[in-house]
């Protein structure tokens, strides 16, 4: 006999686990005490191996063996609502004396339909987390004051909520004192060197009225800086430009910017690299950039500036070369030719001849150590398999002196988590400790299946990484059906890290892949760069190569196989079912480029298709129709679930009516779902919810 204690479940799912109970547990005793948020039970069980239930609250349970006196606790499959139960950290930021963190924790909370965030700080020698204290909505971005004693943040306010500045002391007695009002909103605070300023991004005016909407070009955001105590803030960038990044330069005299002359979220693909000085005036173009740029960071004694570089999907996001340019003048040296990852972050160490690089390397993480002079790389980590780096949640941040590094790391059974590294630059070593446990719950008592990195060869011999997650506890008495997790960009990668979405499916038993096919980030430019002018070519024969090979390991079904994705995940999976049409069982269509054209006509970043295909559809429409998925609709015979958000900006509705039109005329099993308030992606609980479910509902009648 078996007794389960001190459960705790949440209050709606009360009836459901009273079912369960009867009908699986012999039960002497049930209690459902009043709670507001949770009910308890302890319970005398003889299968508690068949023990379900559908949500976990913040406390966890013990099964006791009251014949052998020993404990375990059970694990529970991962289900759609296992995901608002899990916490992001996110933003960590080490304090100038290397003592805390402030940090960002995401969550739902309630029953609100989006996550808010709140600011908490934890010590480096060990403790709890202690919440660092704001009664607004949301707050998030934490940054040090030079001299330790104050945090900037951002948070919600006014009405309609914007993102506001606030700073807050550290004594333990102030309250947050909002530093300005921008009637846009605000972005990207950073402290000046000297901390008597607070620099941010925005842009003014009021937000165009959409009764009628007016289609004209939008205000550019400029670099402004506001005085710690508050006061007006004063631009430092004239009208005719928008800043999309910014770094003070060490003096606090100077700030290098990434700019563009045009305001539109196009024209990022367009920026340079300039300097302006803090008493404002014009900038002085330092580059000729014929590609995108990010993550500004100045040496130490102030003479130069390094950058990250490459051709781009996306705006302000980035993984390709570091380069180094001289501030009064010259040309850009690039100090990774050739460098087999991608990094997308870099900082100078005190001595300005090295910079701390982190970047993409395969479906793991690399960090290390780069010397200006000659290139050479010491690495620091490299294919870590425990718990890696998770770029998707963002860079590390580092101590003034460059001795410590704090991020947020992650594995496939392990959710995120705040971890600090001391860096010993003399045996090139990382020393790694755990500072938080805010999903120890869902490490602790979920059925997670262990993910495999997986390397594979392809078209031109090239080698592709890819992630293999198979069902929890497959015992290969049977294969299981594959889905097929296409990612977006195509600039990005999956990483071996925490992954609820697919956690979910293999909890129902999917086997599932992610492939880095080329165009993803992890190898380098060339293998970033050999998608352009071929999109759906030869990454797609990335995609095929990945599911023979799992077929021919005996690891998966190859009668049963779906494809899915978002974003350009979304267009190779329309392509995939109209160039392979009885390939795929199944395939999910998320917020996808079906006709290129559409595309180029709707979107925010037209820039965007012109680079990625190499062309221009006013001279060369036929490049755009080639590789337009809907072009090829008449070949589908693939039940296809199309979903999309209504106020996507990137890629426009517009483009799931019409995959939807094609299908329902050519007889196809079809589904569309547009989600209202949405943009190019998911945020709303309950339509991230529906997603989850409505897949898995499609996915089980089809495959």
């Amino acid at each position: 006999m078996y007794l389960i204690q001190n459960i705790y479940v949440h209050r709606k799912c009360k009836n459901i686990i009273f079912s369960l109970i009867k009908r699986k547990f012999h039960s002497t005793c049930i209690r459902w005490p009043i709670a507001p948020q949770a009910v308890k039970y302890d319970i005398v069980a003889k299968y508690i191996d068949k023990y379900r239930f559908s949500f976990l609250e913040k406390r966890s349970f013990v099964v006791r063996d009251t014949n052998k006196h020993e404990s375990f606790i059970p694990r529970i499959p991962v289900q759609s609502e296992t995901l608002f139960a899990t916490y992001f950290p996110a933003t960590p930021a080490i304090s100038p004396d290397g003592r805390q963190v402030a940090y960002t924790l995401w969550s739902f909370e309630g029953e609100q339909q989006k996550r808010s965030g709140r600011i908490w700080l934890v010590d480096t020698q060990g403790g709890e987390p202690v919440p660092f204290g704001g009664n607004n909505k949301s707050e998030w971005g934490a940054s040090w004051s030079p001299d330790g004693k104050e945090l900037a943040f951002m948070a919600l306010d006014g009405e309609p909520e914007l993102p506001q500045l606030f700073v807050r002391a550290l004594d333990g007695k102030s309250k947050a004192r909002r530093i300005c009002s921008m009637s846009r909103g605000l972005e990207e605070p950073i402290w000046s060197p000297d901390g008597s300023h607070i620099g941010f991004l925005a842009r003014t005016g009021q937000e165009p009225d959409k009764d009628p909407l007016v289609l004209a070009p939008a205000s550019h955001q400029r670099l402004w800086a506001v005085h710690r105590h508050g006061d007006t803030p004063r631009p430092l960038t004239q009208e005719n430009i928008t800043v999309w990044e910014y770094a003070w330069s060490p003096d606090g005299k100077h700030v290098a910017i990434y700019y563009s002359t045009g305001p539109d979220d196009t024209d990022w693909y367009r920026g340079q690299i300039g300097i302006v000085s803090i008493q404002g005036g014009a900038v002085r173009q330092l580059t000729k950039l014929a590609r995108q740029a990010s993550g500004l960071a100045w040496s130490p004694d102030g003479t130069r500036l390094a950058y990250i570089s490459g051709e781009w999907s996306d705006p302000c996001r980035g993984g390709g070369d570091i380069f180094v340019i001289n501030v009064a003048g010259g040309e850009a040296r690039n100090l990774t030719p050739g460098i087999d990852c991608s990094p997308g972050w870099c900082r100078w160490l005190p001595e300005g001849e090295q910079l701390l690089y982190a970047g993409w390397y395969g479906a793991n993480a690399q960090l290390g150590l780069i010397n200006e002079q000659d290139g050479a790389i010491t690495l620091l980590e490299r294919e870590n398999r425990e718990c890696i780096l998770d770029l998707s949640i963002g860079f590390p941040g580092v101590s003034a002196d460059l001795k410590h590094l704090v991020s947020v790391r992650s594995s496939s059974t392990q959710p995120y988590e705040v971890w600090l590294a001391d860096i010993a630059q003399e045996t090139a070593q990382l020393a790694w400790r755990r500072l938080t446990h805010v999903n120890k719950l869902q490490e602790e008592t979920l059925a997670l299946s262990p993910s495999q990195e997986i390397r594979y060869p392809s078209v031109d011999g090239w080698l592709i990484d890819a992630i293999y997650t198979p069902p929890p506890h497959w015992s290969g008495d049977s294969l299981p059906p594959l889905y097929v997790e296409v990612h977006g960009g195509p600039s990005w990668a999956r990483q071996h890290s925490w992954s609820p979405f697919v956690q979910f499916l293999a909890a129902a038993g999917f086997a599932i892949l992610q492939p880095n096919m080329r165009g993803s980030w992890g190898h380098g430019v060339t293998f970033a760069d050999a998608v352009l002018g071929d999109m759906g070519g030869k990454d797609f024969q990335d995609i095929l190569h990945g599911i023979d090979y799992l077929v021919e390991q005996k690891l998966v079904d190859g009668e049963r196989v779906a494809i899915g994705g978002w974003s350009n995940g979304g267009f190779l999976s329309g392509w995939a079912i109209t160039q392979e049409p009885k390939r795929f069982k199944a395939a999910l269509i998320g917020a996808a480029i079906i006709d290129w054209i559409g595309m180029h006509a709707g979107s925010n970043i037209p820039d965007a298709d012109t680079r990625l295909l190499m062309q221009n559809p006013l001279e060369n429409p036929e490049a755009y129709l080639r590789n337009s998925p809907l072009a090829f609709a008449g070949r589908i015979e693939t039940p296809s679930l199309i979903l999309h958000g209504d106020a996507d900006p990137a890629v426009p509705v517009a483009q799931a009516y019409a995959f939807y039109r094609a299908l329902r005329e050519r007889g196809v099993p079809v589904e569309c779902v547009i989600y209202p308030r949405e943009g190019h992606g998911l945020s709303e609980r309950k339509h991230i919810k529906d997603y989850y479910e409505r897949l898995l509902h499609w996915l089980k009648r089809y495959v």
